[in-house]
C-alpha cells in the first residue's frame, strides 16, 4: 500500500499510460484515449470476476470501421501519479457488447458504451469440468484455477508486445479439512464456489469462504483472515466532514487524499428479516441415507459471535441486541449425508455441512447488515477486500463545546465490499461500499 504522505500529488490526478482495443480477427488496433468520456472498472468481493464500463465519443464511426462486433480486447493501463509502477492497474479485458449508442448534439458524432469484463469470466462461461478431484479446498481451488482460468495474454501492438502476466491466486487463511468430489459438468468458478461453502476454517473462524478478483489479482480465503490483518491492509484513516469538503481549497493534497467527497448510508439493520433469514439462529436437519437415521443441529449467531475475529478489536458488541428474541426454526435446512460415498474418507462434505451451514449463513449475512457508500479520490493501490479506518464527525460536537469529535459509535474500521473505479473528465475518483460487522462497546451512547 502506498503511502500518501510520501507521495504528494492532486487528488484525482491520473495517468493513462495504455488505453487500447484490440480486434485479434483484424489484427487492428485503437488508441482510445482521444475517444474517452469515462472509464469504470468494478471489483465486488461477491463477483468471481471483474467487469466495467467505457464511454466513448466517436467521430470516425470505429463501430462500422474497425467493426466492433464485441469480441475484442481492451487494454487498460493506468495508475496514480508518482506511484510505483507495480501498483498500477494494468489489465487486459475482453469486450462484450455495446449498449446506450446515441447521436451527440452536433449529429456527426456517436456517443456509446462498451461493456467489459475479465478474459477469466469468458473462459469459465465456456468451460465444462467432467473430472474428480480431491485434496485441502485451497488445493483444489488452485488445480481448478490454474488448469481451467489462469493464462497469459499475449498481443502485439503497433508492432510493440503486451504480455498481461498470468493474474496470480491469492490464497487467505487455511482450512483443516479434506474433499473429494467430482465435477459433473460445472464451470472453474461453479467449482470453485461449490468448495468455497464446504472450506472449514481453522481455529473456530467463520466459515465466511469467498472467491472474488480485483484489478491485482483473485483472491480464496475466509474474511476472518482479513479482520486479522486489517493493520497490513488497511488503506489508511479518512475523514469525512460537510465543512471540510465544501472547503476542499484548503489544508495540503495529502489531507485532500484521504477525505471523503460524500457519503450515505445504504443498509441500517433489518431485523425482522434477520429473524426470518436466519441470521440470528438457524436449523439444520440432517438425514443420513445410510444408516436411516437424521439428526437436528441448531446454530446461534448469539452464542458464536464472540468466537469469530471481527474489524475491531478489544471490547466489542454486534450489531444486535444478545438478548434478542430468536428461534432457530425461523430458518430451517434439510441436509441429505451419506457416509460412505468416498471410500477413505472419514468426513464426506455432506457430514461437516452441520459445522458450516449456521456459521456461514450468519457471517455472510453479517456482511450486509449495515452499509455505507462513499466516494474518495482514486488511488490505483487499492483493492476490495481492503479496509478502511473512518472518522465521522459528532453530530452533537457544538452542545458538548469541543471543536471537534468523533462520532464514537460509526467511526472505525469497515471492509471494502465493493468499489468503481471511475475515470473521466474531473479525474479519478473510488465510489465504493463499506460494511462494519460490530460496534466497540464502550463507544456506545
Amino acid at each position: 500500500m502506498a503511502n500518501i504522505e510520501e507521495n504528494i500529488l492532486s487528488p484525482g490526478n491520473v495517468k493513462i499510460n495504455r488505453l487500447y482495443m484490440v480486434s485479434l480477427n483484424k489484427g487492428r488496433f485503437i488508441d482510445l484515449k482521444d475517444y474517452l468520456a469515462e472509464l469504470n472498472i468494478y471489483e465486488n468481493i461477491f463477483s468471481p470476476g471483474l467487469s466495467g464500463t467505457i464511454t466513448l465519443s466517436d467521430s470516425r464511426n470505429l463501430i462500422k470501421d474497425l467493426p466492433i462486433l464485441g469480441e475484442e480486447l481492451l487494454i487498460v493501463d493506468f495508475k496514480t501519479p508518482t506511484f510505483d509502477d507495480n501498483l498500477s492497474i494494468y489489465k487486459t479485458f475482453r469486450i462484450t457488447g455495446i449498449a446506450d449508442k446515441h447521436y451527440a448534439k452536433d449529429g456527426s458524432t456517436q456517443v456509446y458504451i462498451l461493456n467489459f469484463c475479465s478474459v477469466e469470466t469468458v473462459r469459465d462461461i465456456t468451460s465444462a469440468i467432467y473430472q474428480a478431484y480431491e485434496g485441502s479446498p485451497e488445493e483444489i481451488v488452485s488445480r481448478i484455477y490454474n488448469d481451467y482460468l489462469s493464462h497469459i495474454r499475449n498481443v502485439t501492438v503497433d508492432n510493440e508486445p503486451h504480455s498481461d502476466t498470468k493474474t496470480p491466486l491469492n490464497i487467505i487463511g487455511k482450512s483443516t479439512n479434506v474433499l473429494k468430489f467430482v465435477s459433473p459438468g460445472w464451470s472453474a468458478v461453479q467449482c470453485i464456489n461449490w468448495v468455497a461453502g464446504k472450506a472449514v476454517p481453522e481455529n473456530n473462524l467463520a466459515a465466511n469462504y469467498l472467491f472474488w478478483e480485483t484489478t491485482k489479482g483473485f483472491y480464496f480465503g475466509n474474511l476472518d483472515n482479513l479482520f486479522k490483518n486489517k493493520n497490513s491492509i488497511s488503506i489508511g484513516k479518512y475523514i469525512y466532514s460537510q465543512t471540510y469538503v465544501n472547503n476542499l481549497e484548503l489544508g495540503n493534497t495529502a489531507e485532500k487524499m484521504l477525505t471523503i467527497r460524500d457519503l450515505s448510508i445504504k443498509k441500517n439493520f433489518d431485523q425482522l428479516a434477520n429473524n426470518n433469514n436466519g441470521y440470528l439462529a438457524s436449523r439444520l436437519m440432517n438425514v443420513d441415507l445410510h444408516n436411516k437415521t437424521y439428526k437436528i443441529y441448531d446454530y446461534d449467531h448469539a452464542e458464536k459471535f464472540a468466537n469469530y475475529t471481527h474489524l475491531e478489536t478489544g471490547k466489542i458488541t454486534p450489531l444486535f441486541d444478545l438478548n434478542t428474541a430468536r428461534i432457530p426454526d425461523s430458518y430451517s435446512k434439510l441436509n441429505y449425508s451419506h457416509p460412505t460415498l468416498h471410500t477413505g474418507m472419514d468426513r464426506n462434505f455432506d457430514e461437516i455441512v452441520k459445522e458450516i451451514s449456521g456459521n456461514r449463513r450468519s457471517n455472510l449475512i453479517e456482511l450486509g447488515n449495515f452499509n455505507m457508500s462513499l466516494t474518495i479520490p482514486g488511488r490505483t493501490d487499492i483493492e476490495a477486500g481492503n479496509v478502511i479506518e473512518i472518522r465521522l464527525p459528532d453530530d452533537k460536537m457544538f452542545a458538548k463545546k469541543v471543536e471537534s469529535a468523533d462520532d464514537e459509535l460509526y467511526s472505525g474500521f469497515y471492509l471494502i465490499t465493493a468499489l468503481n473505479h471511475k475515470i473521466n473528465a474531473l479525474g479519478h475518483f473510488i465510489k465504493m461500499t463499506v460494511t462494519k460487522d460490530c460496534f466497540k462497546a464502550s463507544e456506545i451512547r
